[in-house]
């Protein structure tokens, strides 16, 4: 017998430390068809791995090892047993329990940082230990998600039993290099996740002679699809639920697990995901009562008296709105309205607060012309204002004034109102929101449009120049908002795809380009790893931008050719890691690439697994009426 023993199947992998009486090495893979890669990567802490509280400091005295099971005991009278019983799962046997720790784990969260989930809330713990992030309670059973490599569901055979999760910072690495030119709110703050750990302690209410833990591998978790049994669609299987990781703080979802989602930018595409989730699932009920919490909470916490929702007003003093008119108030319209398709009374109690915020949208119409405006003025980045920077998704350029971005998520805001307001038999209150419609519909094709490039302009700064860098998003979201004719918004896209190919973008395996020409220095940061012409947001490749432009070639019957792009994307999608890790640095993050496939990313954003909704409501056309009309 050597100093470890493994065992595996196509699903599951592990290694006993038969010194120590613990496991050293634990893989997974749900979808079972990639077993060098949960042969490769240890989902644990190498230097702590799992082991019996009973032998913290107590090793084994006896041991006995088969072929699918390992043995130990030790000097003090306890006994552990790893039991591999099929090919999804593990057993842990433990005789003469310790109450106060049971058996405990350090998850790298380097490889993959988890998402945690069970039927019943979390419950945040304080830690007395400042290199703690978070310390969470988490009842049994729980199901914790691995992004790129799947579930497990780990369950006990006494209900005593409970986990204990402490988000941790290493000591030995405490700040980032941000660059000397970023001064940013939060982006200079000392986080080092990517150099800590995720510590499970499962513990239990009473005292234990015996207690069983089985680990079992889950399959995928999708939403059922036509085109399921086809290999290509392997990578939609295997991230679709990247898109949800949760936050430890609020227990909502936000970019990532450390920045919570509450009344922030891109609730909407949360809910977009959420609403072709099949009823039946646990998993996706769990998920969707997640982020009802968290609409609901944004409304309560982060509305200001005027209607504005913003993060920035999270249990503050809300007397006015930011004056930036944020992603996060249409989007929190937007999600409501979707939510109200699975849980109508939950919209129903929210309603006035999304009339409330749909008022203020129909205020930033300052000038009467149908057109949304922000306070910005977007005549160049970083322009002094009284009411800050703009705040759009697209946060490297200074979209202002007459945003298009943020004028489509408003159009699709108060057209899902409408809908809503009409299901409710609330139909007259939405008729001034009609009204705008219309106004808006008339004028935003002249808005925008741009006769010396045929496209459709970012934005129109207060100086009347249009800023127009080749945006996909500005023609793909209106094309499927219904704003841009369909054979018009066929040229565009066949010119937008004629530019990227001159520019060397390849099969765009790595996701879409927000912009396919080079954005003027003036209307964009000045750091040159994310300014630069290819990099990041400025001509970077990212999968959350593919949803609107995969959706909007479909929608205009260009089906070979969203295919051939679809099926580039989840190809890498399914074979390379498409999670960094939280904080790996900026510019090192996978989220986004450059043409050739380099790192160029913000952090870990779990927006960028957004384009596989276009599988569903592009390719499928199944009913996601929020998105395609």
């Amino acid at each position: 017998m050597g100093k470890y023993t493994p065992y595996g199947s196509d699903f599951l992998s592990y290694t006993i430390d038969n010194e120590k009486g613990k496991i050293a090495f634990f893989g997974i893979e749900s979808g079972g068809r990639d077993r060098d890669k949960h042969a490769s990567y240890n989902l644990m802490l190498p230097a702590y791995g799992a082991m019996a509280g009973s032998f913290d400091s107590a090793l084994p005295t006896k041991s006995e090892i088969t072929e699918s099971r390992a043995y130990f005991e030790n000097a003090k009278g306890s006994a552990v047993s790893y039991n591999m019983l099929d090919d999804h799962t593990l057993r842990v046997d433990l005789t003469k329990p310790i109450k106060s720790n049971l058996f405990s784990t350090k998850l790298a969260i380097k490889t993959a940082p988890p998402t945690i989930w069970t039927s019943k809330p979390p419950r945040a713990l304080k830690s007395t230990n400042p290199l703690t992030i978070y310390k969470t309670r988490f009842e049994m059973p729980l199901i914790i998600h691995f992004p790129d490599f799947g579930r497990i569901e780990i369950s006990a055979n006494d209900d005593s039993v409970f986990c204990v999760e402490e988000l941790m910072l290493s000591g030995d690495f405490v700040g980032l290099d941000l660059g000397y030119k970023n001064h940013s709110y939060n982006h200079n703050r000392l986080h080092a996740l990517h150099f800590g750990s995720s510590y499970l302690k499962f513990k239990s209410t009473k005292q234990l002679e015996s207690l069983e833990i089985t680990i079992k591998v889950l399959d995928e978790c999708y939403p059922h699809f036509p085109y399921e049994n086809d290999e290509r669609y392997n990578g939609l299987k295997r991230n679709w639920l990247n898109c949800f990781a949760m936050n430890r703080e609020l227990f909502d979802m936000g970019d990532n697990i450390y920045f919570h989602g509450t009344g922030h930018l891109a609730m909407q595409m949360k809910s977009d995901m959420l609403e072709v989730m099949d009823e039946d699932v646990e998993q996706y009920k769990i998920i969707r009562r997640t982020f009802e919490r968290q609409i609901e909470r944004s409304f309560k916490r982060c509305q200001a008296h005027d209607g504005e929702v913003s993060v920035n007003y999270f249990d503050k003093e809300k007397e006015r709105g930011f004056g930036c008119a944020v992603d996060s108030t249409p989007g929190a319209i937007i999600s409501l309205v979707g939510i109200s398709k699975w849980n109508l009374p939950f919209a129903k109690k929210l309603l006035p607060n999304a009339i409330k915020a749909a008022d203020y949208l129909m205020s930033r119409d300052t000038d009467g012309d149908g057109i949304f405006e922000v306070e910005f003025p977007g005549d160049y980045m970083f322009q002094k204002c009284e009411f800050g920077q703009q705040c759009n998704w697209w946060d490297n350029f200074a979209f202002g004034h007459k945003d298009i971005y943020f004028n489509y998520l408003c159009h699709r805001a108060l057209r899902g109102l409408c809908q809503l307001l009409d299901r409710l038999g609330k139909g007259k209150e939405g008729e001034k929101y009609k009204k705008q419609l219309e106004k808006f519909d008339k004028a935003f094709f002249d808005t925008f449009y741009n006769p010396e490039t045929e496209l459709m302009a970012g934005w129109v700064s207060r100086n009347g120049k249009m800023h127009d860098y080749g945006f996909t998003f500005a023609v793909s979201m209106g094309i499927n908002e219904g704003l841009i004719p369909k054979e018009t918004g066929k040229k565009m896209l066949k010119r937008l795809l004629a530019i990227m190919k001159k520019e060397g973008y390849g099969d765009l395996r790595f996701g879409i380009p927000g912009n396919v020409m080079p954005v003027a220095p003036s209307d964009t940061i000045d750091w040159p790893c994310m300014s630069d012409w290819g990099q990041y947001e400025n001509g970077g490749l990212n999968g959350m931008n593919g949803f609107h432009f995969l959706t909007a070639m479909y929608n205009v019957g260009m089906e070979r050719e969203a295919d051939k792009i679809l099926f580039a994307i989840l190809n890498t999608y399914e074979k390379e890691l498409t999670h960094s890790g939280l904080m790996p640095g900026y510019c090192r993050s996978v989220d986004w690439r450059t043409k050739n496939g380099v790192a160029c990313g913000y952090n870990y954003l779990a927006d960028n697994y957004y384009f596989l909704l276009s599988v569903y409501a592009g390719k499928c056309k199944m009913d996601h009426t929020a998105v395609v009309r």
